[in-house]
């Protein structure tokens, strides 16, 4: 339970940061509003170790700073429940 809030505590740090980031940077890529999208519906439920995994993968092609990373933590954790 205390896993599934501090994840969910994660995602929405990080829709709001990805959303100021978005209106600082507007040729940002739209595959990062894509991902990190795919991680709040993740985050909503239910559990899917399996789709943790493959966006796990999927993020590794970017290099965001700290939020960025704590998201990718937040996914390992997921994908090895």
């Amino acid at each position: 339970m205390q896993q599934a809030e501090s994840v969910r505590s994660v995602a929405d740090r990080l829709e709001s940061y990805f959303e100021w980031y978005l209106r600082t940077d507007p040729d940002a890529s739209s595959a990062v509003v894509t991902l990190v999208s795919r991680f709040s519906a993740l985050v909503a439920g239910p559990a899917n170790a399996a789709e943790a995994k493959r966006l796990l993968d999927d993020t590794r092609g970017f290099a965001l700073g700290s939020p960025w990373e704590e998201m990718r933590l937040q996914l390992l954790r997921l994908a090895t429940v």
